[in-house]
């Protein structure tokens, strides 16, 4: 009787088959680790009675004066206030919806390289050139927000919550985003007024007077300044430094200078940019997936982000929702970064990626979400899903009330409990269950040869001492930790008794 140990590192990697993947954890749904233990990703309710009128596309959280809470949630069409768990519709007066602008096929069409040369790409259906998006700031307690469809700036006050919010009539027109920042300038990045062109420019109002963007003025601070992106600029993230802005092929870093210039723009980085929201911030960080792979800001440069699983990703993402219906956010309650998007066929996202910057390792599943917002003003996230319901995450271990833990796995690759030169016996196996043991089964899959295919041995029962017992033979083998009930669970090593039976 000899136990072998098995302590996989945190995280998935993938090479080719789960038996080129040795000693790694190899395929996840709703599982993360904490401190070397895996366990379940925590259940969610819904806070929505009846589905919005389309997709959520983005929220913002906040808290006023007095700390009471406050939400925006804009959908394709319509932006909505929350008040006591109900959602009024307070879209702006002639409001142009996120739908209303997209293209259809022909050359030129969505990504390079995506079909053969010479050939029209078909009309897709969804193949937005340029992305659609809401973008909210605070000011103060109340609130600046802007549709790139619509281009105007609208001020929303908490004094008057279910009002809809009111055009700032002095403010350029055709923003493709609007930020407050730290200085307190409202600022735009790409704009057009009065048949101008702007969409390489960023402009900002007077200091502390969101109305005042009188650029010739020799007595405010207003101001703008035209970038030498090769790109339009799509939109700016606050930073420990300052403010990052984005174009689809640049990244610029603005920093306050004070007068004359107020603000200074040096170009960083090159980027392959996605949709805008794919864009997340965390302590003073921003990190983001671009064409090529996934990048981090950090410090005043922008450095490549290695992920073990890029190549799935790119692999299954679909090639013309994927690129356009992308979005991440830090998650607030854990140090997660989420990535959500469309796997093959599908039109909206469907598939997520985490990537823990703590403990610096990655994984992903299968969850359907079109906005998130991460647990910073309020206790937990939130997401939106492209039905229109709002859901409150890690609250609780269901489906908002509906089972899933079929849903719950994690799969090893190849663990390695011979040398491949004869078969072996795993007889029993001890698993480090620091709670939920009865929640939870281990199936094994082994296999005789490199190309032969796999006998599945179990599902085994964990007992509540820890011990599993099983009847496993086989020259290689993986485990697949699958949840059998809703609730709290949790393991770390494990154990399994392995022995010789010969090499047939």
């Amino acid at each position: 009787m000899a136990y072998v140990s098995l302590q996989l590192p945190p995280g998935i990697e993938r090479n080719n088959t789960p038996y080129d993947t040795t000693g790694q954890w190899w395929d996840m749904n709703l599982v993360r680790w904490q401190s070397g233990s895996i366990k379940p990703v925590g259940g969610w309710t819904r806070t929505t009675s009846s589905p919005l009128d389309s997709a959520v596309r983005k929220f913002h959280l906040w808290r006023d004066n007095s700390e009471v809470k406050h939400a925006l949630v804009g959908t394709d069409a319509r932006l909505y206030y929350e008040a006591g768990g109900s959602y009024s519709n307070i879209t702006p007066a002639s409001f142009v919806p996120l739908t209303s602008t997209g293209t259809g096929g022909g050359f030129g069409t969505s990504t390079y390289s995506l079909s053969t040369y010479g050939t029209a790409r078909p009309t897709p259906s969804l193949d937005f050139s340029v992305p659609t998006y809401w973008t909210f700031a605070n000011w103060g307690q109340d609130i600046i927000l802007t549709a790139n469809t619509d281009g105007r700036l609208f001020y929303y006050s908490v004094s008057s919550p279910s009002t809809a919010p009111a055009v700032i009539t002095t403010a350029p027109t055709g923003c493709h985003s609007v930020l407050v920042t730290d200085e307190r300038h409202a600022m735009v990045f790409g704009y057009g007024t009065g048949g101008s062109d702007n969409s390489r420019t960023v402009a900002w109002s007077s200091r502390e007077d969101y109305t005042d963007w009188n650029f010739s003025s020799t007595t405010n601070t207003a101001g703008y300044q035209a970038l030498t992106a090769r790109s339009a600029l799509l939109k700016g993230v606050k930073v420990k430094e300052g403010v990052l802005v984005f174009g689809y092929s640049d990244v610029f870093l603005a920093q306050y200078v004070g007068q004359p210039f107020i603000y200074g723009f040096q170009r960083i980085s090159d980027t392959e940019m996605m949709h805008p929201d794919n864009i997340a911030t965390f302590n003073g960080k921003a990190v983001w997936l671009s064409r090529s792979g996934f990048q981090l800001y950090s410090g005043g440069f922008v450095q490549p982000l290695p992920c073990p699983i890029l190549n799935d990703i790119f692999d299954e993402m679909d090639p013309y929702a994927g690129p356009t219906r992308i979005h991440s956010s830090h998650h607030g309650l854990y140090p997660e970064i989420w990535w959500f998007y469309p796997t093959t066929g599908n039109s909206e996202a469907n598939r997520y990626i985490i990537w823990n910057y703590a403990e610096n390792w990655w994984g992903w599943g299968y969850l359907s979400r079109s906005a998130m917002f991460p647990a910073e003003v309020f206790r937990l996230p939130y997401m939106g899903s492209p039905a229109g319901n709002i859901y409150q995450h890690e609250d609780g271990w269901t489906d908002a009330g509906n089972p899933r833990y079929s849903q719950i796995f994690a799969e090893t690759g190849a663990i390695g409990i011979g040398n491949g030169d004869q078969f072996v016996e795993v007889t029993q196996g001890l698993i480090a269950t620091g709670n939920g043991y009865n929640k939870l089964s281990a199936t094994f899959y082994g296999r005789a040869a490199p190309e032969g295919s796999e006998r599945t041995f179990g599902p085994y029962s964990i007992r509540s001492d820890g011990y599993t017992d099983t009847r496993v033979t086989a020259r290689e083998a993986r485990i697949r930790f699958q949840a059998t009930q809703d609730g709290d669970w949790g393991f770390g090593k494990v154990r399994l008794d392995v022995t010789s039976s010969g090499k047939r």
